[in-house]
């Protein structure tokens, strides 16, 4: 038995605060898809790319900043639109509150095509940017983007490292094919990824010796790594811990490679 250790995405995925700021990087199409690319200054570059893969937001000021970020840190990073223009923002700014967006319609509509999306963007983007043998690649996801964070990182993946934060619809076997590093970053308390699962997922890594840390980060919740309420100091210091526990960890694997 498959059994779920991240419980599919829920309302509490809708938590959380939009940040402000502005946006360096660009969106261009990748064999149709939106992409967001942020580039590192060229003096900061390390030639590494990371893939992110974005929560139910998708490709929002969020993500923007936190990918102009990781740029720079030295990645070029690569942000997917697997919804296709198809966000929960495209029907409202409060999908939590709002009686007339149906999430979970919603869910069912992106579950499976945004495993296709994601699959085939990935195909694109090694045959673009992963020319050179020198290039490694990194990914990180948040919430939506969890599954496939582990995926990149089984058999038939490109990545080396990855990240994960507050995951949904993640299953043993997601877990348990991992071969490369990973590093998760998750709230004490999340009715998605529970205790119980949580050290189910620890005892799965373990028993398959695999390289992984885990963080675990007191009162915050589910959605805190990419929508932290950045007026809350302990909030803020939480997001920016989990964003540099990531940063660390593809710099310290991908020297290794």
């Amino acid at each position: 038995m498959d059994n779920i250790l991240a419980k599919p995405a829920d309302l509490c995925c809708l938590k959380g605060t939009f940040h402000t700021g502005e946006p360096t990087g660009s969106i261009t199409q990748i064999e149709g898809v939106d992409t967001y690319v942020a580039r590192p200054h060229p003096e900061k570059s390390n030639g590494n790319v990371i893939l992110f893969f974005p929560d139910a937001f998708g490709l929002h000021i969020n993500s923007f900043l936190m990918m102009d970020a990781f740029a720079e840190c030295g990645y070029l990073t690569l942000g997917v639109d697997y919804f296709l223009g198809d966000p929960v923002t495209k029907y409202s700014a409060t999908p939590l509150n709002d009686p007339n967006f149906d999430f979970e319609a919603w869910k069912s509509r992106h579950l499976t095509a945004t495993e296709e999306v994601a699959a085939k963007w990935v195909k694109d983007v090694k045959g673009i940017y992963g020319t050179s043998e020198d290039t490694k690649f990194a990914c990180v996801g948040y919430c939506w983007g969890a599954r496939f964070v582990t995926q990149q990182l089984s058999s038939g993946g490109i990545c080396k490292a990855g990240g994960i934060a507050h995951p949904s619809f993640l299953k043993e076997s997601d877990v348990s094919k991992v071969n490369e590093p990973i590093f998760l970053s998750v709230p004490a308390q999340d009715k998605l990824f529970e205790p119980i699962e949580r050290s189910r997922t620890v005892e799965i890594l373990t028993e398959g010796g695999k390289r992984f840390n885990i963080q675990i980060f007191a009162n915050v919740g589910h959605g805190f790594a990419s929508r932290a309420r950045l007026t809350d100091p302990y909030e803020k210091w939480a997001k920016e811990q989990s964003f540099k526990g990531f940063v660390d960890w593809f710099d310290f694997w991908l020297a290794k490679m």
